[in-house]
């Protein structure tokens, strides 16, 4: 993410340099059409001519100075003329930049690096995969027996695998490391806590860890404390942050994820619809430095009900800032400077929880809210309009906790209730709605041209990744799966409850 930042520094130093050099340049004096009228002497006008083929004025200077002939030369017109053509040659190098740059964001992490929640970038995207979909026994590598449940997604660094996993009786949590090649258990770290009410869908470990070159993320709470700790590849830890209560109504799912040298992390909280005695949480979104795990900044945001979505980094069309896209009941669709933590600007188009995570496609900002009533909404915002205007709103199925997922302008949503749709942007235009079996809490991803969903009793579908529905085939994992699959170019990890499944030929990159 380093090389990305440098690049859109250079980008817009380089835009702000034609700006500055496509100004006109300083201008020679001027040939008038008409009568030109002295207004600094006395002297008497002695003559004004405008001659088209020769372009030259002529004047006479006051109390007998010497006449001057002022003229365009051929040779400073073949000047400006370069100067004309080096401008468009920067300009056109300069939109091919900015038209590069979304493509460089996600392309910096390889094929196989899914280091967090629903992979590069967040965008839950791979766009080659060579594993069969759907496939048959023969195509899996091995599966595994996790120790206790949990809804944390599996992410990858080199050879490794890290997962959260937790007894759903006492809350005792399982910070995991498997070796990719082979499902076996590398280390494993016993974390004591305590059990509280949760959601009847969530788990003690329902945070996806994140995970780069030196260290592996892991995100928890209980009422009192909420814990962000780092541990190396080897399972030492390297430094932990306690910050302070957390109050929710269904528990902790917040899911860290990092952006160059910044550790981002939405701590969400809740305020509305408490018990009697509990007092309302604090939300803010904090960025840690991640070797050291320093506070960098903290941004205080609206309380009101928890929302579990992750950030994705764009660039802002219109500040040109690298910013963090969020959503919350609270202040809405918003963006955030990545650098320095300033609210850029936000949109209040929610009244309900937002649980998904919000997707950057081109210049539009998209994301739901929803209740376990229904009642849910996709919204789809301009990012390049000065007043964020919203394109278009999609009622009929937009999804609750699944995150939508994009491939060119084609934008697939799963909903909770086992309806899939396509639709293009950015009109909202529907191509297709189906129903597939079974309801569904995680999200879907596409795994090159195909997209990937998964049931909660844990029945695998794939569908074609394009604007006519096509059911490819699906395959049965046999338990109850909410976790969402980590998809490589070689091999697919399947979290259920209790079980790891590796599809394909696990290969480290």
């Amino acid at each position: 993410m380093t090389y990305v930042r440098i690049i859109v520094r250079l980008v817009f130093q380089a835009w702000d340099h034609s700006r500055s050099v496509f100004r006109y340049p300083r201008r020679e004096p001027s040939v008038s059409s008409g009568p030109l009228e002295s207004t600094s002497c006395t002297g008497r006008r002695k003559s004004v001519y405008n001659d088209a083929s020769s372009r030259v004025c002529q004047l006479d200077t006051c109390k007998g100075e010497q006449s001057a002939e002022l003229s365009i030369s051929t040779n400073q017109l073949r000047k400006r003329a370069m100067r004309v053509l080096q401008i468009t040659f920067r300009t056109l190098l300069l939109f091919g930049a900015l038209a590069a740059l979304g493509n460089l964001i996600q392309a910096e992490e390889t094929h196989d690096d899914w280091t967090r929640f629903r992979g590069p970038n967040g965008t839950g995207v791979i766009s080659e995969c060579n594993v069969p979909l759907p496939w048959t026994p023969s195509d899996v590598a091995w599966h595994v027996q996790l120790p206790g449940i949990g809804n944390s997604s599996p992410v990858v660094k080199g050879n490794r695998i890290f997962l959260m996993s937790a007894d759903p009786n006492s809350a005792l949590r399982y910070l995991l490391c498997l070796d990719l090649a082979s499902g076996k258990e590398i280390w494993r770290k016993e974390v004591a806590s305590v059990a509280y009410n949760i959601h009847m869908r969530s788990s003690f470990a329902s945070g996806t860890p994140c995970v780069d070159d030196g260290a592996v993320y892991f995100s928890w709470a209980t009422p009192d404390q909420l814990l962000l700790v780092a541990m190396t590849h080897n399972g030492d830890e390297i430094w932990r942050r306690e910050l302070g209560p957390y109050v929710s109504q269904h528990g902790f799912g917040t899911s860290p994820a990092l952006f160059g040298d910044l550790l981002i992390l939405f701590n969400s909280q809740q305020a509305d619809e408490l018990p009697a005695g509990v007092q309302p949480g604090v939300s803010r979104v904090t960025a840690f430095d991640r070797t050291t795990g320093t506070t960098v900044w903290e941004t205080p945001r609206t309380t009101t009900r928890v929302c579990y979505g992750v950030p994705t980094l764009f660039v802002d069309p219109i500040s040109r800032r690298e910013s963090l896209l969020f959503c919350n009941t609270g202040d809405g669709m918003f963006a955030l400077d990545l650098e320095t933590g300033k609210p850029i600007w936000n949109t209040k188009i929610f009244t309900k929880r937002s649980v998904s995570c919000p997707l950057v496609v081109g210049d539009i900002g998209i994301g739901t809210e929803g209740s376990g009533n229904g009642g849910n909404i996709l919204f789809a915002v301009d990012l390049k309009s000065p007043n964020h205007e919203l394109l278009f709103a999609e009622k009929d199925a937009a999804p609750y906790v699944p995150s939508p997922v994009a491939q060119g302008n084609l934008v697939f949503l799963w909903s909770d209730k086992a309806i899939v749709s396509c639709i293009e942007l950015p009109s909202g235009k529907m191509h297709w709605k189906e129903r597939v079996s079974g309801n569904t809490s995680t999200s879907p991803v596409i795994a090159g041209d195909k997209v990937i969903g998964i049931t909660e009793d844990g029945k695998v579908t794939i569908l074609s990744a394009s604007q006519n529905y096509h059911e490819l085939g699906s395959v049965e994992l046999g338990d109850i799966t909410r976790a969402t699959p980590l998809v490589a170019r070689e091999y697919i990890l399947f979290r259920t409850n209790s079980q790891l499944y590796c599809v394909g030929k696990p290969t480290a990159q």
